[in-house]
């Protein structure tokens, strides 16, 4: 499984811009094949913090899904309200 943590923020005042397309993304995402999950959320700490949570089959099914017209659309949008992303690649915890 391939899994990751993307985390935005946002300029001040722009969160609601990118949670109106945000449905519409998460929909068309979900009906990939290989897409095992795909979940956002909004910080309950930092009203400018947006938290999107991916699960994929495997490297190939994530590498498909970032050629996806909605995704590079997605993505174009709301780069703009940026003020920075952190990509963070995750595993399951073993003891």
């Amino acid at each position: 499984m391939y899994k990751f943590i993307i985390t935005i923020d946002c300029q001040p005042g722009t969160r609601a811009r990118i949670l109106e397309r945000a449905p519409e993304a998460q929909a068309a995402t979900r009906a990939e094949p290989g897409c095992l999950a795909y979940d956002f959320y909004t910080c309950t700490d930092d009203p400018d913090r947006l938290v999107f949570v991916e699960s994929w089959r495997d490297e190939a099914a994530h590498a498909f899904h970032m050629e996806q017209a909605h995704t590079t659309a997605f993505i174009a949008f709301h780069e703009q309200f940026h003020r920075s992303l952190t990509f963070e690649t995750v595993n399951a915890a073993t003891a």
